[in-house]
């Protein structure tokens, strides 16, 4: 017996999720029941549909379920009408490590004679948000793209190990632990830093196809170029041939105009078919709530007054996260030591430090 193909899986768990029930007569044939109102069904009803249009002639009355039709675009719809947003669970992760304070030392790179301590540790849920864009290329012809985009909403920035935070074997409907939520952006805020994020990749598949339009517009404006070439040729033969019968030649001089306007008038209908736009929408919203160990820290030295800093370690990578400067807000892990007392990057340490050469 051949397994059940994609579109039939997708159509039986849709008709689980939704709460109506199916059977399976033959392969590829199914009697369904949606419940009422799903997919633009009015009524709860027995559909035959068929996934192998050589079982039509046997089911007469069976509807065909493929790519295109009414009742799968119906389907889609509805699904992804559903599958908007969604809120996950990571489970399975560690939030004992082994010598968290020694992590957080060998992570971060200080001035020298400071030194770190270790005051606090809680276990929270950090909320991770995956975008996914489609992106949809029209030229000459449809192509679309989906492009996923993940954001850490505790610091703003986007993640790089979208396949570690989306392994399906550790998402979970409800948490391992009771954890409070740490302080993040909303979904709303959110979104422009998507947007932004996602542009570099949009902008590469953009140029690739671009590129490649242009290339093909070249090589169908130069055949073009050389038939209406052929066909001036033709005409100018036809003129040295008037001209030695000394026939008349101002319907010559119609025909050439006519030949070079329709030219001019086909490559520009070339053109602007061919030219590329670019369309982006949001598909779907993914928030995973992710387990990870917020530490307060107290960084010292002599001469300045002891320095707070809040770090992240993160139980899916088993790192610590780099950690916004005070002064520039930009990532970091190498600190210095700025007036008044406070620990910023060393950027900014080194401008402050000149401004007080000054």
């Amino acid at each position: 017996m051949n397994a059940p193909t994609l579109l039939e899986e997708f159509v039986r768990d849709y008709v689980d999720v939704t709460g109506g029930v199916w059977d399976d007569i033959e392969p590829q044939v199914y009697d369904v029941m949606l419940p009422a109102g799903e997919a633009d069904s009015p009524t709860r009803e027995i559909l035959r549909i068929a996934f192998d249009p050589e079982a039509l002639p046997e089911h007469p009355g069976a509807q065909l379920a493929s790519f295109g039709t009414p009742l799968i675009d119906a389907l889609l719809s509805d699904a992804m009408r559903r599958g908007r947003y969604a809120r996950l669970y990571l489970i399975g992760l560690n939030v004992n490590p082994h010598d968290l304070a020694g992590s957080l030392r060998r992570a971060l790179t200080l001035p020298p004679e400071s030194s770190l301590t270790l005051q606090r540790v809680r276990p929270l849920h950090f909320a991770q948000a995956v975008f996914w864009f489609q992106t949809t290329f029209l030229s000459d012809q449809k192509e679309q793209e989906v492009v996923p985009v993940a954001l850490d909403l505790h610091y703003g920035r986007p993640m790089r190990h979208l396949d570690q935070l989306l392994d399906h074997t550790r998402l979970a409907e409800a948490p391992s632990l009771p954890l409070a939520e740490a302080r993040r952006l909303s979904l709303a805020a959110a979104y422009p830093l998507a947007r932004e994020a996602v542009m570099p990749t949009v902008a590469a598949l953009a140029n690739i196809r671009a590129r490649d339009t242009a290339g093909l517009i070249d090589r169908q404006s130069q055949r073009m170029s050389r038939y209406y070439q052929d066909l001036r040729a033709e005409l100018e033969d036809q003129v040295r041939r008037a001209k030695s019968r000394d026939e008349d030649l101002s319907r010559f001089a119609e025909r050439r105009t006519a030949l070079e306007r329709e030219e001019q008038l086909r490559l520009a209908e070339l053109r602007q078919k061919s030219a590329l736009q670019v369309r982006l929408r949001l598909l779907t919203v993914l928030l995973v709530q992710q387990p990870k160990l917020l530490a307060h820290v107290v960084a010292t030295t002599k001469g300045h007054a002891p320095a707070n800093l809040e770090l992240v370690w993160d139980a899916l990578t088993g790192t610590v996260e780099a950690a916004p400067c005070p002064n520039c807000a930009k990532p970091t892990f190498s600190w210095g030591w700025a007036r008044p007392d406070r620990l910023v990057c060393t950027s900014c340490a080194a401008s402050s430090a000149a401004r007080s050469a000054r």
